[in-house]
């Protein structure tokens, strides 16, 4: 397929009034009852559009891969999706490119309001003037306990809607994308060029599979708590945006995560050997959009924080299809292919430093000092980090606590109390670095973490009690193993909260070191899986090499500062000798 020519300027939706609105957690947007119907039925609308059309959700959505066809008018150099990857862009590029799949949609709101034609008109086109596309924050638990994944992402096919004139039924657009029959000749690959709709998890490989949202859930809930640990350690302990941003190895840099990293490991849990679980199907399911609006809202609470650090000069691992392999990025490099007006001029990365110049913001960050953001964050994810701050207490101690609404977040809510640190307020961060070439299973692939026993039934590894936490390596469909290029990854998974939950049940005393690794020298294990479930040797693995490190960290004092982190040190003796595992004298 060609798609259509010419230059679709990208300016984000519109500011009416001059106040920037913001965009909300999807959990807060249901809450909003015109604002969630206007969603719903602009979003199946839009799903609808015709695919000729540049602005098209299918044009749209695959830009991230295949169809790997020129998009508006923009050439490209490579056999390959627009995006950027283990590239110091991944960050920036994303950026617009969910502004522009939001300004579509807003446009597509502001129709169906106008359609409306009762008493709440007036109501509804209110809603629609500040409307923006909500994300999904992962990080989050809810406030009743129920599952991470919202129920109207993973619940049903069709989906409930209460609009003034009555209640209407009608495909829920955020539970797949149909295509059309005429896609799958756009589709070379197997089974993709036969699921008549996105897939999560699917339970085969014919058009008759389904996806098994149930089982997409669990594995998300069971490696939820490392989701906010990554990040609050990403805030706290990566003040550089070239380490923060991308998943690249760095050699004898021991701060193995990124933003990229933890975003990846979303991709591939919701996947699990469906689209979201590879780069060039992943931007055609509907989570798609609400999981980078959360990787740009932790974006944009990273740069608040770190305003002197960003997008530094770099060659290209991979490229894409508009910057050839090695070529040579920096601020100033055109994000193709987002235009950012009717000339023919590219967005930039310095073009998209403030995501208000781009028509919104996020409750963590606007008209907030960086003390106040910092409290913001803590009360959505401290549990996690140093100091167990109670969000009872955090939320009678400030007034501008919005996100704890945005997550569905309550004072009620049930969560595992983890241990104070000690009486000093000094306490070791201990963590699972992972490293290993991207390409090196040429498909997407897990790298599971466990403390303590687990099932030898691989089907079972990312539900197990005793797993701490699954890791994604996301790929191309084809990805050939090529030795002389390949791309070498890294990713970390915490293990400071697992192991004090060990401690409370009195397996352990963390403050003695010698016992402490003793401990993760006979209970850490890590294993390799593929998409279908199958046990992969760790020996074969080509560049895979599992560590741990610690940092000794100062707890923080008050609910709107941070811990202090001292400098990571790598523990060898405790994955020394062990398949796949660090040993004395290897690179770190």
């Amino acid at each position: 397929m060609r798609r259509q020519a010419g230059s679709f300027a990208i300016s984000g939706a519109p500011v009416i009034n001059g106040s920037i609105p913001q965009r909300l957690e999807i959990r807060q947007l249901r809450n909003n009852n015109a604002q969630w119907n206007l969603y719903l039925l602009a979003l199946n609308r839009y799903q609808k559009m015709n695919q000729s059309d540049v602005r098209s959700y299918y044009q749209l959505s695959g830009i991230h891969g295949r169809p790997f066809a020129e998009w508006d008018g923009v050439p490209m150099v490579q056999d390959m999706g627009y995006c950027s990857h283990t590239s110091n862009l991944f960050a920036t590029w994303h950026r617009p490119y969910v502004v522009a799949f939001e300004q579509v949609l807003y446009g597509i709101v502001q129709e169906v309001a106008t359609s409306i034609q009762n008493d709440t008109q007036r109501e509804y086109q209110a809603a629609a003037s500040t409307f923006r596309h909500p994300y999904w924050d992962w990080a989050a638990p809810s406030a009743d306990g129920s599952p991470v994944l919202p129920a109207p992402v993973s619940g049903s096919e069709y989906i409930v809607l209460n609009l003034p004139n009555g209640s209407i039924t009608i495909d829920n657009p955020l539970y797949q994308y149909k295509f059309a029959l005429s896609d799958m000749s756009d589709f070379p690959d197997s089974p993709f060029n036969v699921w008549p709709h996105t897939m999560r998890y699917p339970s085969g490989q014919t058009a008759t599979a389904t996806s098994q949202n149930s089982l997409v859930s669990r594995q998300i809930d069971q490696s939820q708590n490392t989701y906010a640990q990554r990040f609050m350690n990403l805030l706290q302990a990566y003040p550089r945006f070239a380490n923060f941003s991308n998943s690249a190895w760095t050699p004898n840099a021991l701060g193995y995560d990124s933003l990229e990293s933890l975003h990846n490991q979303i991709h591939g849990l919701i996947g699990n050997g469906g689209h979201m679980a590879v780069i060039d199907y992943a931007g055609y399911d509907p989570v798609f959009w609400l999981h980078h609006a959360q990787v740009d809202r932790l974006l944009a609470i990273w740069q608040a924080l770190h305003p002197d650090s960003y997008v530094e000069s770099s060659k290209e691992p991979v490229g894409s299809a508009a910057i050839a392999q090695g070529a040579q990025t920096d601020v100033n490099t055109p994000l193709k292919p987002f235009h950012s007006d009717n000339a023919g001029n590219f967005w930039t990365s310095a073009g998209v430093t403030n995501v208000e110049k781009l028509g919104y913001s996020y409750p963590e960050i606007q008209g907030k000092s960086q003390s106040e953001i910092k409290a913001a964050v803590n009360a959505l994810y401290a549990t996690t980090s140093g100091v167990t701050i109670s969000r009872r207490q955090v939320q009678s101690s400030t007034n501008e606590l919005a996100p704890l609404v945005a997550a569905g977040l309550s004072n009620d809510v049930p969560f595992e109390p983890v241990p104070d640190p000690p009486a000093s307020g000094n306490y070791t961060e201990w963590l699972t670095n992972i490293r290993v070439a991207k390409d090196a299973l040429e498909q997407t692939f897990f790298i599971h973490i466990f403390l303590g026993d687990f099932d030898p039934d691989p089907k079972k590894w990312s539900f197990e009690p005793n797993l701490v936490g699954t890791h994604s390596i996301i790929t191309p469909y084809v990805t050939k193993r090529d030795p002389l290029q390949s791309t070498i990854v890294t990713g970390q998974i915490p293990l400071t909260r697992a192991l004090r939950v060990d401690e409370q049940a009195k397996l352990l005393n963390m403050t003695d070191e010698v016992k402490t690794k003793e401990y993760l020298t006979k209970n850490l294990h890590w294993r390799i899986t593929t998409m279908d479930d199958k046990d992969v040797p760790r020996e074969v693995i080509p560049d895979l090499k599992i560590s741990v490190v610690a940092a000794n960290v100062q707890a923080a004092k008050a609910d709107d500062e941070f811990p202090l982190w001292g400098e990571l040190k790598v523990h060898t003796d405790i994955t020394d000798g062990r398949p796949a595992g660090l040993g004395v004298g290897d690179d770190v």
